[in-house]
């Protein structure tokens, strides 16, 4: 077996299944897997770290963390090249520092505010949240043991508590995340409080502010995605002999960390035009995962976006002589939130005439 990220032949036990889009940007009814194609150190050394920076330090990945669709205990941000600011529309700074989530109902995507406490200096530039209630559930368990020892020497001054209460004389939520804190092995000294009630809080507007720079490692995970759904597509098209053509040598090279490329090279365009056409009929963008690929120019191209954010052009290599055909292309929308996917196409003769579009090299997105 070979694997198609290093080429590298190895025993069958040295492969495991990789998914096309990561289970951190969602589950679906219909998993999409490589099985057999991808070796374990590729999958399970390299890419997590991808996936991990990606979740961290990236304007969807942090927007990812937002809506916790995995209930998650923790919320991590990395904040070397991505930096978020909130104003919560509370007239004062200190709210200002609450990490607001998301919560998708009755077909709108809303803000809500969950308890938390929030931890400065993760990675030096950034902080972590703790979500106390989901933090209360995994006490006892390897999940806290380890949340101990990487909590271990921080300071009570670069902590901060935010709990809904009635009132000030209300403390038990208070009270609570202050134990916690102790158990987690922080000598919480309380500070000064603030406190608004739910009147305060129920239907302002908080306005969210990004300043991001694309770090090569986010650019790694993207240019990874990209080379993962076109590999399912060619495996789908009985076509896999291509994934190891030397055309796509230098974006695998680059995708392990083995080659360094100029980000430009790679990630050639950033922009906000929309990929699907129902979304430039009705100016607005949908809110889920884009994943395309086409020809242009000699190139393989794929186009990918997550959550209805920028659309990102990577270059994935030459087209081989085998694959230039005029039908060439595939793409497909992702919905984390209904758990399902639907094909696209450029071709006007396939719209809204009920046809799923599969996977394959040979779709015409």
């Amino acid at each position: 077996m070979k694997c198609i990220y290093c080429n590298k032949e190895k025993e069958e036990r040295l492969f495991n299944t990789e998914h096309v889009l990561p289970r951190m940007l969602g589950t679906f009814r219909e998993n999409l897997t490589i099985k057999g194609h991808v070796c374990k150190n590729c999958n399970s050394v390299i890419f997590s770290s991808l996936e991990s920076r990606f979740k961290e330090d990236s304007e969807e990945g942090i927007f990812w963390q937002m809506y916790n669709l995995n209930d998650s205990y923790q919320v991590r941000i990395r904040g070397e090249f991505t930096k978020m600011f909130f104003i919560a529309g509370l007239g004062d700074d200190f709210f200002n520092d609450i990490f607001p989530f998301f919560e998708y109902k009755d077909g709108e995507h809303c803000i809500k505010f969950v308890d938390q406490i929030k931890i400065k200096n993760y990675c030096k530039d950034g902080y972590l949240i703790l979500l106390i209630d989901n933090s209360k559930k995994i006490r006892g368990s390897s999940k806290f043991r380890k949340l101990i020892q990487n909590l271990e020497g921080t300071r009570s001054e670069d902590v901060s508590i935010f709990v809904g209460m009635q009132n000030n004389k209300d403390r038990l939520k208070l009270d609570e995340a202050i134990s916690l804190l102790r158990e987690l092995g922080i000598d919480y000294k309380e500070k000064q409080g603030k406190f608004t009630g739910s009147e305060g809080i129920e239907g302002k507007e908080v306005k969210i502010s990004v300043n991001q720079n694309i770090g090569t490692y986010v650019a790694r995970f993207l240019a990874k995605i990209s080379f993962n759904y076109f590999s399912y597509c060619a495996i789908q098209s009985d076509m896999g002999h291509i994934l190891f053509n030397d055309n796509f040598i230098p974006i695998k090279d680059y995708i392990l960390g083995k080659k360094d490329l100029p980000t430009k090279e790679v990630l050639i365009s950033i922009q906000q035009e929309p990929i699907i056409y129902d979304e430039k009929t009705v100016k607005r963008r949908a809110v889920g995962h884009t994943v395309t690929f086409y020809r242009f120019n000699g190139e393989i191209l794929s186009q990918i976006s997550f959550l209805g954010k920028k659309i990102y052009t990577i270059k994935l290599g030459k087209m081989p002589e085998e694959l230039n055909k005029d039908n060439f292309g595939c793409g497909h929308f992702f919905n984390p939130f209904n758990y399902q996917f639907s094909g696209m196409s450029k071709n006007p003769n396939k719209w809204n005439n009920g046809v799923q579009e599969g996977f394959g090299l040979f779709k015409l997105y």
